[in-house]
């Protein structure tokens, strides 16, 4: 287990480790744990570049000030964007694209509030899979080739439902549009069968992208934290933290910081946490971590808030779907879905 003072020692390393001028994109990073992470990265490196899309630019102008404060020397981007919406998402990715030749963290949290929000979005998707899992993808999708091109860092971390997963019927996926309108709220097994296609949907970039590393975290309960505000999974969360006791923010916003720039997720191409792409190298009695197809390094991590991976119990319920062919599965009607929506698998 990698204990708290691990992490918080791997991050005091970043601006030793990484070079000045990391380029990251936090979606959802007016409140929350892409808030409080992503000043912990400012804090941590020299003259970052930092894009953070929300909808709240009060929430933005406080934010910007902070950052400053934090580092002076860094550069901090607001994009007001909706992104439930993925023609907005496409949007915001082109505006990056046409700003940065690379980038080096894509860090998502839009969406974690399991919403009673239960009305389809105006490109006819479910409002709570559209925010937690297509807007997702689309922006990983659309911003991979920036990604690729990093001589350092390349990481996506998604924090969401990691070690939720369970078995889906192909038949039927969760997240077509209309899915859920009688149920309100998104329920227990709508959130492990959303964590289940984040993960097959990883293992399908990871594929596409073996160079780059992916991250989906299970945050915990966190103290003034949207993550727990899901009717049916809030109180779940809160009774297991009732016995460890609820995680502060600051506390939530390094452990992040240590998912997103150690090397101990390297990705599945290079084979090892010591080259410059694989983060902050580990520190004693630090590991790499075990994938989700239950091998050292493989690339693709579904972690809890502790920073280990999911139990092997989960592993072997990824299995059983890819022995059903679901990962194609699934990227075959998330595209689908993409096209319908946008005309394109990506801009």
């Amino acid at each position: 287990m990698v204990s708290f003072s691990q992490m918080q020692s791997s991050n005091t390393r970043i601006i030793e480790v990484l070079p000045a001028g990391l380029v990251a994109v936090f979606v959802g990073g007016t409140s929350g744990i892409g808030e409080t992470t992503m000043k912990q990265l400012a804090k941590n490196t020299v003259e970052p570049r930092i894009y953070f899309v929300g909808r709240s630019r009060e929430a933005a102008t406080r934010i910007v000030a902070e950052l400053h404060d934090l580092n002076p020397a860094g550069e901090y981007h607001f994009i007001q964007a909706d992104v439930s919406l993925l023609h907005a998402v496409d949007w915001v990715c082109r505006e990056i694209q046409a700003r940065e030749s690379v980038v080096n963290l894509l860090f998502l949290t839009p969406g974690v509030v399991l919403t009673s929000q239960g009305s389809d979005t105006i490109e006819s998707l479910y409002y709570p899979t559209a925010m937690t899992y297509y807007s997702r993808i689309r922006f990983i999708v659309n911003l991979l080739p920036l990604l690729q091109k990093a001589s350092h860092l390349r990481r996506v971390v998604t924090v969401f439902g990691a070690g939720k997963e369970s078995l889906l019927d192909g038949d039927d996926f969760p997240l077509f549009p209309g899915r859920y309108h009688q149920a309100g709220p998104l329920q227990t097994t709508d959130h492990g069968s959303l964590s289940t296609m984040m993960t097959l949907a990883l293992e399908s970039l990871a594929l596409e992208a073996p160079n780059i590393s992916f991250v989906h975290s299970f945050p915990g309960f966190v103290k003034g934290s949207s993550t727990n505000s899901s009717p049916k999974t809030g109180g779940v969360i809160r009774a297991v933290f009732k016995v460890v006791g609820a995680l502060p923010l600051f506390e939530a916003g390094e452990r992040h910081l240590f998912l997103a720039t150690s090397a101990r997720f390297p990705a599945r191409d290079g084979g090892h946490s010591r080259i410059p792409t694989a983060g902050v190298g580990l520190g004693k009695g630090v590991s790499v971590a075990r994938g989700t197809d239950a091998r050292d390094g493989s690339g693709v991590y579904s972690v809890n808030f502790d920073g280990e991976s999911v139990a092997f119990k989960v592993q072997d319920t990824l299995q059983q779907l890819r022995d059903r062919d679901m990962v194609r599965r699934v990227w075959q009607h998330t595209i689908k879905e993409f096209t319908r929506v946008t005309g394109s698998a990506f801009v």
